[in-house]
Protein backbone atom coordinates (compact mmCIF):
# COMPACT_ATOMS: atom_id res chain seq x y z
CA UNK A 1 0.00 0.00 0.00
CA UNK A 2 1.31 3.43 -0.91
CA UNK A 3 2.25 5.86 1.86
CA UNK A 4 -0.31 8.47 0.77
CA UNK A 5 -3.09 5.90 0.78
CA UNK A 6 -2.08 4.65 4.21
CA UNK A 7 -2.03 8.20 5.61
CA UNK A 8 -5.37 8.89 3.94
CA UNK A 9 -7.01 5.88 5.57
CA UNK A 10 -5.45 6.72 8.95
CA UNK A 11 -6.54 10.37 8.87
CA UNK A 12 -10.04 9.42 7.77
CA UNK A 13 -10.37 6.90 10.61
CA UNK A 14 -9.04 9.38 13.18
CA UNK A 15 -11.36 12.04 11.78
CA UNK A 16 -14.40 9.81 12.16
CA UNK A 17 -13.55 9.10 15.80
CA UNK A 18 -12.88 12.77 16.56
CA UNK A 19 -16.02 13.83 14.66
CA UNK A 20 -18.12 11.74 17.02
CA UNK A 21 -16.75 13.75 19.95
CA UNK A 22 -16.19 17.21 18.46
CA UNK A 23 -17.55 17.52 14.88
CA UNK A 24 -15.78 20.77 14.03
CA UNK A 25 -12.34 19.18 14.55
CA UNK A 26 -13.11 15.81 12.97
CA UNK A 27 -14.47 16.99 9.64
CA UNK A 28 -11.19 18.56 8.40
CA UNK A 29 -9.34 15.32 9.18
CA UNK A 30 -11.88 13.32 7.20
CA UNK A 31 -11.59 15.73 4.26
CA UNK A 32 -7.79 15.59 4.38
CA UNK A 33 -7.78 11.78 4.46
CA UNK A 34 -10.17 11.46 1.53
CA UNK A 35 -8.21 14.06 -0.44
CA UNK A 36 -4.98 12.09 0.04
CA UNK A 37 -6.62 8.89 -1.18
CA UNK A 38 -8.15 10.62 -4.23
CA UNK A 39 -4.94 12.48 -5.08
CA UNK A 40 -2.91 9.24 -5.00
CA UNK A 41 -5.21 7.68 -7.59
CA UNK A 42 -4.94 10.72 -9.87
CA UNK A 43 -1.15 10.76 -9.50
CA UNK A 44 -0.92 7.12 -10.62
CA UNK A 45 -3.11 7.83 -13.66
CA UNK A 46 -0.95 10.80 -14.66
CA UNK A 47 2.22 8.68 -14.39
CA UNK A 48 0.69 5.99 -16.62
CA UNK A 49 -0.18 8.58 -19.27
CA UNK A 50 3.37 9.96 -19.25
CA UNK A 51 4.79 6.51 -19.98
Amino acid sequence: MQSQTLWGIALTAIGVVVALLVPIFGVPLIVLGVALIIWRGREEAIEEIRE
